[in-house]
């Protein structure tokens, strides 16, 4: 004991603050009943709430001897006193000794009485204690009715104190509120002191309850250096396999995580906690330039000092919490940049989004630093200000001399310079240079923000461009698709009436079984241009019957054999338009008139200039029209076109040859060979996603004021950071 701290909670046991609160009313029925056999009372209890749910749960039973049902109700009659008068004298049950257990055959007295005593005393007791109260007296408590007493003492002692600091700010603001009804500033002094006693208490319990929230985080950043700093010396002076290397240094990557970790909580809860203290002063500032209205400026004089120790704490305070949210915001900041050089499957997009979210946190640290060269300027325009009153008081300052001093000396004594005057001079010269270095930075910091803002909207600019591209791209991918299958549907449609004619002419050939005649046809010569070409009329296909001896057979075999059949030839190799596939027509009736057909394509071979008949089989006049190279196969059996022939170099070194063999060829003629120069390969080329990190690193880089960031790195605290 005497070594166990005083405020140390080892031991006690917190409870719930609403453990036993009722949060509806149940009601109950009580049984009691005289058991022989084992000589107890048997206690039933029904929930009737709950068993009107169908909650099995709604019913409870034990056996209780009358010492236990004595014990029962000494901790009710704790709770309250008016159950001691109601609870049944029992000790004609209590519990037979040896010599009752021998001449067990002792008469009792009657239990039924007994019974509906108890039964009306623990319904009394369900109401003046509670149910929860009564039940856990009786019926034995399961782990988990414990758990809904008892609680962690951390969270306990935590919510605890929170509860302390909630109650005495609230103390705090209602002083501030009470500033209106003071009659005059004697009294207002008089709330002044009692305001600033609420404001340290205040204080004082702000910073207990964030230690205690921060110690855990301390605890957990000193255990990660430890565990770290025993891993390195490990590695750096034993002799471990590369298996073991490995796996101390996943641990000692794990355990930084843990203690990085554990920073950003304790930079999180200091900002917290410099923003609670802020807020306080805050009101207490504003209430107070609101109390200095009522007053004149001599009367006010005394309540002075105070309101330029309130501004200097305020401007203290939140210097202090934006310094600790300027080291949060940069902890982000660093985590996108980080993110942005691991970046590797992402795409531009991605990057995008990082730099445009890096413009944003940069921004939100050039308005904390703004608020931090603002607060610390009140810093100092505070010290101005008091040192400015001070040195005004010096110099009001009544002297009061003796009547008989000698005018020399006073004179002397008027003429020198008071070393506290001096000394004042000296510190307001200080301030000044301060104020207007930091007059300096904000002209700089302004700068680089407009930098950030003007990167800010470019990279916003970028991002509609980028989606408006994609939302083109999607629209024009969407219109070839479509044409894509308006092609299909057209091709498909092609072949559907090519099959079609086919299967026509394949019908036609099996019911017309004959011969054809290849001729041209007939062109009048008055309704074309004499220097058109007869070789771009399209030939004839005429039916040939077996020659009758009647001439009425013959008249009618030459009345036929005069009508003409178009046939389209298939186009050449390089034009764009489809194979064309020939139409036969009936020979024995006239055709009807055809639908326009496309324009007819040029011939392949001229026809012999008189018109001459050739008798061929259908199937072979079709395969010599079916491409271009039977036409030309035709022409050359005509004697239309005449064949060259090809001259074949020897060594060759003909321009379509394997370059290789011209190479052989011109060393065999003896050509000398010059030696090639070495030649690296060259490097390759960086891909668009590292160009694009590359030019959002330089560009974040350039708002980014590094050298702003050094230059307060190394720069020592001021006074007020104490």
């Amino acid at each position: 004991m005497d070594g166990e701290r005083m405020d140390s909670l080892d031991g006690w046991v917190a409870v719930r603050s609403d453990a036993f609160a009722e949060s509806e009313r149940h009601r109950l029925r009580f049984i009691v009943e005289w058991n022989e056999i084992e000589a107890k009372f048997a206690v039933t209890c029904h929930d009737r709430t709950l068993q009107r749910r169908g909650d099995a749960s709604g019913s409870r039973s034990a056996l209780f001897s009358s010492a236990q049902l004595a014990h029962a109700h000494n901790q009710l009659s704790a709770v309250t006193q008016e159950l001691s008068a109601l609870f049944p004298d029992l000790s004609a049950f209590r519990e037979p000794g040896l010599w009752e257990l021998l001449f067990s055959g002792a008469p009792r007295g009657d239990a039924d009485a007994p019974c509906r005593l108890l039964e009306r005393y623990l319904s009394v007791a369900v109401d003046a204690c509670g149910r929860r109260i009564v039940l856990d007296a009786l019926f034995c408590v399961s782990e988990e009715d414990e758990r809904q007493y008892f609680e962690n003492m951390q969270e306990f002692k935590s919510r605890a104190m929170r509860e302390h600091l909630t109650r005495t700010g609230d103390a705090l603001r209602a002083l501030v509120q009470t500033h209106g009804s003071a009659d005059g500033l004697l009294q207002l002094m008089m709330v002044f002191q009692q305001e600033d006693e609420a404001f340290r208490e205040f204080q004082s319990e702000a910073t207990l309850y964030y230690q205690n929230l921060l110690q855990p985080f301390r605890d957990m950043r000193e255990i990660a250096t430890l565990y770290k700093t025993e891993i390195l010396k490990c590695l750096q002076y034993e002799e471990l396999g590369p298996k073991r290397v490995s796996e101390l240094e996943a641990e000692m990557k794990e355990w930084n995580q843990r203690g990085e970790t554990a920073v950003q909580s304790i930079q999180e809860l200091t900002a917290e906690y410099f923003r609670e203290t802020s807020r306080a002063l805050t009101g207490m500032v504003k209430q107070m330039e609101q109390d200095q209205k009522r007053f004149g400026h001599a009367s006010w004089a005394k309540a002075t000092p105070r309101q330029e120790n309130l501004k200097f704490l305020l401007a203290k305070e939140t210097l202090q919490h934006m310094r600790a949210k300027e080291m949060c915001i940069k902890r982000t900041r660093d985590e996108i940049r980080q993110k942005m050089r691991s970046v590797a499957e992402a795409g531009v997009c991605v990057v995008s989004a990082l730099e445009l979210q890096y413009y944003e946190t940069q921004l939100e640290l050039h308005d904390c630093r703004f608020e931090i060269l603002k607060n610390e300027e009140l810093l100092l325009v505070t010290q101005i200000q008091t040192t400015q009153r001070q040195m005004k008081e010096l110099q009001e300052q009544v002297v009061y001399y003796d009547t008989c001093e000698d005018p020399q000396e006073l004179q002397d004594v008027q003429v020198d310079v008071s070393p506290a005057h001096t000394h004042l001079q000296q510190q307001l010269r200080h301030l000044e240079n301060k104020r207007g270095a930091i007059s300096s930075r904000r002209a700089y910091l302004r700068n680089q923000r407009a930098l950030c803002v003007e990167a800010r909207a470019q990279q916003q600019r970028s991002e509609e461009q980028r989606s408006e591209q994609l939302r083109q791209h999607h629209s024009a991918q969407l219109k070839r698709e479509k044409r894509r299958t308006d092609e299909e549907e057209q091709k498909q449609w092609v072949e559907n009436e090519r099959a079609k004619t086919l299967t026509r002419l394949r019908c036609f050939r099996q019911r017309r079984q004959g011969q054809f005649v290849l001729q041209t046809a007939k062109v009048n010569p008055e309704s074309h241009d004499s220097s058109r070409d007869d070789s771009s009329q399209p030939l004839s296909i005429i039916s040939l019957e077996p020659q009758s001896s009647t001439p009425k057979r013959k008249g009618r075999s030459q009345k036929q054999r005069d009508i003409p059949v178009q046939i389209l030839l298939p186009p050449e190799p390089g034009s764009a338009k489809p194979d064309q596939t020939p139409v036969l027509a009936p020979p024995l009736a006239p055709p009807p008139p055809p639908p326009a057909p496309p324009p007819p394509p040029a011939p392949l071979a001229p026809p012999p200039a008189p018109p001459t008949s050739v008798k061929v089989p259908i199937r072979s006049s079709l395969e010599q029209n079916a491409g271009s190279m039977d036409a030309l196969l035709a022409s050359l059996q005509r004697g239309q076109q005449q064949l060259r022939r090809v001259t074949v170099d020897s060594d060759g070194d003909s321009g379509g040859g394997d370059p290789r063999n011209n190479l052989l060829s011109a060393i065999r003629q003896g050509v000398a060979l010059k030696k090639a120069p070495s030649t690296r390969a060259p490097p390759l080329r960086d891909s668009e996603l590292e160009r694009s990190i590359r030019a959002a690193m330089m560009r974040m880089k350039k708002v980014s004021n590094e050298s702003e960031d050094e230059e307060r790195s190394d720069s020592p605290s001021g006074d007020w950071d104490s």
